[in-house]
């Protein structure tokens, strides 16, 4: 029944510490010392390859494009003035057919168009002259240029390979990032390029930066739009929580009555037809209208069946829901009442973006600590490595997926005790920047080998998903569609792998939220974690449901309000509406500022509601075998109310 008592078991058979009573534990020491020192061992070796990826390097090489000599156009010697690669032939499958220029051709519409490239001739272009041959030894004086504008020319003509593999086309050009001269004008671009992704107009980008920099100011002001809509649905999670879930649950089972009601007028009109066909003598098993009714009366019964077991789950649900409606209350007053954790996502995303900012640089330079050279098939370099190169790559993916893991792990760690420390001092006057820094200082000197732990379990698994996906990649190159056999294991691997990160993520946080509590060791509190989720789940399930579909909607609120709200002031603004070229770009750009403003409040209230009802159910614990504490009141208002109501019943 509804007012049934909420079945929280204790975490491990056991009531949890006592000390929890006076909140998260206080007398703590660093945990998991061998996990930290072999952090630091791994780390050194990290140094130590990157070091030696700076000393030995080439990575300037890769940036230079090749002639089918293996030349580096502008750096080898005999090209070292010649530092574009030009395409004689610019369609792909013929990128081998290229020569360094020392500027790409080009020229005014309606101007003599020149008939030489200024080039250095190699083994495949031995001649700077424009032509047109089948051979390659001799030239079709009345070749029409235009032909190649046509691209039904290119499957309609045997002969057309061929000239492309002994012609030398001069055609108007650009340079692209100072290495590449691109086709140039309308009618190549769209012509000849029109099916190729990776050519864009430089006009249109062009038109997309100028609208860039004259809507700068309301793209950063949308920054402060976005955060100001994001606390403005926090304080109404605060208040309208409740309300909305339970309307939501009451048009739920309105849109049942109805839809029940709609299929039993429908089955009733067809029975109707259904005698009348039988009164003309049709057989019932010719009578479709009468099929047509036994299908809809089954339909009935089947929502009538749905509804009824609705019911009986709101009911056997009824506190768990109620509970799940306090911690999301308790966790948009913690984020209203703490705004310094705000900063703890955008910092640590900036602190993900440097390290893999410096891990991109050193994996350039490790890559190129091989042999760079051309390759006769392609502009591009190649590199050779020996067994060792590889070896230093591998550890660098490594190294940077566990890095990446451990940072993510301390935000993680520094949210979720801010919050469970805000959730028993709340009251005591302690700065809204206490739980922070104090999170910050435990997460460094006592459980850092811990966070170190949790990071080492995510990264194996996210690098073992990788290699799977690697040999997925490779399978497809070099053999196509593999057998069924080995792509349904393959397959599998990688669907394993998947749900295995999911699995270790979510032992992870909860085990950061356990030792924000206890200060325990992480295998210790991964364990106590896991029992509190089994014991609860429950409680988990609803809890995590309601908050799954308050985050979405708040990402979506953000984005879309933020999105509207500046796209109204640059379409309406006369500053703005007769200068802009479009407001597609920098509309864009509003939707995805603010959606990651909408994701970074989510990543905090989502924690906070994982973090808060870790609390709530340890509190209900503590009560439970100490019912003197609820006359202390030192829960949150929305699970102190809860509380209050829970005890009565």
């Amino acid at each position: 029944m509804s007012h049934k008592e909420v079945d929280n078991k204790p975490m491990h058979g056991n009531p949890p510490d006592e000390q929890l009573a006076n909140g998260p534990i206080e007398n703590r020491s660093c945990q998991d010392l061998i996990c930290f020192i072999l952090f630091i061992g791994a780390t050194v070796a990290f140094v130590v390859i990157i070091s030696m990826g700076f000393n030995e390097g080439k990575p300037e090489r890769l940036s230079y494009a090749y002639d089918p000599n293996g030349r580096a156009c502008g750096h080898d010697e005999g090209v070292f003035n010649a530092p574009y690669i030009y395409l004689v032939a610019p369609l792909v499958g013929y990128l081998n057919r290229s020569v360094c220029v020392t500027q790409c051709p080009n020229w005014q519409e309606g101007t003599q168009s020149p008939n030489r490239l200024e080039c250095v001739v190699n083994n495949v272009i031995t001649n700077c002259s424009e032509r047109y041959s089948y051979d390659g030894v001799n030239d079709i004086r009345d070749f029409d240029k235009n032909f190649l504008l046509n691209k039904e020319n290119y499957a309609n003509e045997p002969s057309v390979d061929k000239l492309f593999n002994y012609s030398t086309f001069i055609y108007n050009s650009t340079n692209v990032l100072d290495r590449l001269c691109i086709p140039s004008g309308e009618q190549y671009v769209e012509k000849i390029y029109g099916n190729m992704d990776d050519i864009a107009s430089v006009q249109i980008f062009e038109q997309w930066v100028a609208d860039i920099r004259l809507t700068y100011k309301i793209i950063f002001a949308s920054v402060g739009i976005a955060f100001a809509i994001g606390l403005f649905y926090m304080l109404v999670m605060r208040y309208c929580a409740g309300t909305l879930t339970w309307t939501a649950i009451f048009l739920y089972f309105v849109c049942i009555v109805l839809f029940i009601i709609y299929l039993n007028d429908k089955a009733n009109a067809y029975k109707t037809k259904a005698a009348l066909n039988t009164a003309q003598g049709i057989a019932d098993t010719d009578n479709q209208d009468l099929q047509t009714y036994y299908g809809l009366k089954g339909s009935m019964i089947g929502m009538c069946i749905i509804g009824g077991l609705s019911l009986f789950g709101l009911l056997c649900y009824f506190n768990r829901i109620r509970m799940a409606i306090a911690v999301i209350k308790t966790s948009a007053l913690f984020v209203m009442e703490v705004p310094s954790v705000m900063l703890v996502p955008p910092i640590f995303s900036l602190l993900v973006m440097g390290y893999w900012g410096l891990w991109i640089i050193s994996f350039f330079y490790i890559y190129s600590m091989g042999e760079v050279k051309g390759s006769s098939d392609t502009p591009l370099a190649t590199v050779e490595w020996d067994d060792n190169i590889r070896y230093y790559l591998i550890y660098h993916l490594f190294y940077g997926l566990w890095t990446n893991a451990l940072l993510q792990a301390i935000s993680q760690f520094i949210l979720a005790s801010s919050a469970c420390l805000w959730f028993y001092q709340h009251s005591d006057g302690q700065l809204i920047h206490f739980y922070v820094l104090e999170s910050v200082k435990r997460s460094i000197i006592y459980h850092f080998g811990s966070l170190v732990f949790g990071a080492l379990l995510l990264a194996i698994v996210q690098f073992i998903r990788f290699w799977l996906e690697y040999i997925n990649y490779q399978m497809k190159q070099f053999q196509g569609d593999p057998k069924q056999p080995i792509k349904c294991f393959i397959d599998c691997l990688r669907c394993y792998a998947s749900c295995f990160e999911r699995f270790v993520s979510f032992i992870n946080k909860n085990a950061f939220i356990q030792i924000a509590l206890t200060g325990d060791n992480f295998l210790t509190a991964a364990k106590n974690g896991f029992y509190l989720a089994w014991n609860n789940a429950g409680q988990f399930a609803v809890t995590s449901g309601i908050g799954s579909v308050f985050c979405t909607l708040c990402k979506l609120f953000i984005a879309f309000s933020t999105t509207f709200l500046c796209y109204m002031i640059i379409t309406t603004s006369d500053t703005y509406k007769d200068k802009l070229n479009s407001p597609i770009v920098p509309t864009l750009l509003f939707f995805i500022i603010s959606y990651v403003i909408g994701d970074l409040f989510m990543s905090v209230y989502g924690m906070s509601i994982d973090a808060i009802l870790q609390c709530s159910i340890t509190e209900l614990e503590l009560i439970k075998a100490n019912p003197g504490l609820l006359k202390k009141k030192r829960a949150p208002q929305p699970i102190q109310e809860f509380l209050d109501e829970h005890k009565k019943q």
